[in-house]
């Protein structure tokens, strides 16, 4: 057997496939990364993968399946429309620092002239969210 049937056959026995289709763009763009990291494409991508999937599930998923229990009752709390809710990437509330809302790519905020609110009192909140328009 000559040594690329070897390493053909190794591989089928010891590896799976998953077949990655992109653009060309988007191909030189990796690559990119990938040569200024000092890794290869497969290399780079299983290392994005096993980061994603570290604690057992994919925080990809978490943010496009929407928000979790405590955020709803915290939106629901602040009274935020659930209009803005499909706006709306991220929140947090520590009694120290105040509201904070995180916009989704393509939103801004016209009183911060950002995709963040800050507010230290629930009613800026509903005063400000009600301020986001689209990019």
């Amino acid at each position: 057997m000559d040594r690329t049937a070897y390493k053909n056959r190794h591989i089928k026995e010891h590896y799976d496939r998953i077949n990655f289709v992109i653009s060309k763009d988007e191909k030189d763009r990796i690559k990119k990364i990938c040569s200024e990291i000092g890794a290869s494409a497969n290399e780079y991508l299983y290392m994005f993968v096993c980061n994603d999937l570290a604690d057992g599930t994919s925080r990809i998923v978490e943010k496009k399946q929407g928000f979790n229990a405590k955020q709803i009752q915290m939106l629901e709390k602040w009274q935020v429309p659930r209009k803005y809710y499909e706006m709306i990437e991220g929140l947090s509330y520590s009694k120290d620092e105040g509201y904070f809302i995180y916009l989704k790519k393509g939103y801004v905020n016209d009183v911060t002239g950002s995709r963040n609110i800050h507010c230290m009192k629930t009613s800026e909140v509903r005063r400000i969210i009600g301020k986001i328009r689209k990019r």
